[in-house]
């Protein structure tokens, strides 16, 4: 069920009606689609551009890796997937006496697998191409075509297979669809509205590397989830050390967890973390956790201030968000419009 969320008006919000103001107008600058933001699990402002509607669905791009680690955390705790450093191959069948079958499930979550990166191109002609690795009507032959490059667990490299394979992993140890358990395990327990996956063919193998369809207000209450440790409400949905683990900083990429992004990035080279200028202010939480998708795809969730943003807009071309985009400006922005008086 589509459950509400508590919402504020304009004489009981905990932001200041100035700073929500200001986050709109930033919204609408970048062609935004969506904006909502809610403090203290209240709805604080529930933005759409004038062409758009709560009820549509919208595009996610990479915010769906962060499910899909929810997921196997729930297929973990369940006993159905061994644990974090199974090796994979104990489920992809066809790679049980391959090295890559020794890639271990942990080395998937932190982009550390060694699996060759398609590159990003739309040309459908390219051999090796992100393009047919989206748009095949076969994506597991090409997952099972990939070759192993480099040693697993030596270093980071962000990589859209590695995604794809968790939901690979999660279908084949739960014997389930990965959209039948997603609804049954995140999505009816939090209170979602519908929502797609896309497959690959009619009945076929769901891409959970992007592309999740979902209605603006359904990633606020899964930045909920996640600031929340697993829970919402009373209920705890995903194990809250797993949702730990997943917002942990690791050793590879401190700006990383499991498929989850962390503010923690001042040390690293920018082209490891998110495309910042360097006129761009840190982020008020140092902890922050972001899920990010191309295009500007963005939940921001923080503890500190107990605070979630989502900003949703263009997520396809090749420059869909506009420049001077700036990561920080809406967060920063309203955690600086919280009511001294609260």
């Amino acid at each position: 069920p589509d459950v509400p969320l508590a919402a504020a008006d304009r004489n009981t919000r905990s932001v200041s009606n100035l700073a929500l103001e200001r986050a709109v107008d930033y919204a609408k600058a970048f062609d935004s689609f969506a904006l909502i933001v809610v403090h203290r699990e209240r709805v604080q402002i529930e933005w759409y551009a004038d062409y758009w509607q709560a009820e549509r669905l919208t595009q996610s791009q990479s915010m769906h890796k962060t499910l899909v680690a929810l997921a196997a955390g729930i297929a973990i705790d369940e006993g159905a997937i061994a644990g974090v450093d199974v090796p994979i191959g104990t489920y992809i069948t066809e790679w049980a006496d391959d090295p890559r079958g020794r890639i271990t499930l942990r080395q998937l979550l932190v982009m550390s697998s060694g699996l060759r990166r398609y590159g990003f191109t739309f040309n459908p002609f390219a051999g090796e191409s992100s393009f047919r690795f989206l748009n095949t009507g076969d994506r597991i032959g090409v997952l099972l075509a990939t070759p192993l490059e480099w040693t697993p667990g030596t270093r980071y490299e962000y990589n859209d297979v590695n995604a794809a394979l968790v939901g690979l992993v999660v279908e084949r140890a739960t014997g389930r669809r990965y959209a039948d358990y997603l609804q049954e395990k995140i999505w009816q327990p939090m209170g979602g509205a519908s929502a797609a996956v896309w497959l690959d063919r009619d009945d076929g193998f769901a891409m959970t590397a992007c592309c999740m369809l979902a209605p603006a207000m359904d990633w606020a209450r899964i930045g909920i989830l996640v600031k929340n440790r697993g829970r919402v409400g009373a209920t705890q949905i995903v194990p809250a050390d797993w949702v730990e683990a997943m917002t942990a900083p690791n050793e590879l990429n401190p700006a990383f967890g499991y498929f989850t992004w962390l503010a923690e990035n001042e040390t690293l080279e920018k082209s490891q973390v998110v495309d910042r200028d360097a006129s761009e202010e840190a982020f008020l939480d140092p902890n922050l956790i972001m899920l990010r998708g191309y295009g500007g795809q963005r939940v921001y969730i923080s503890r500190a201030y107990d605070l979630v943003i989502v900003r949703l807009g263009p997520f396809s071309g090749y420059q869909p968000l506009k420049p001077g985009w700036q990561d920080t400006y809406l967060f920063n922005g309203l955690v600086r419009g919280l009511r001294s008086a609260e």
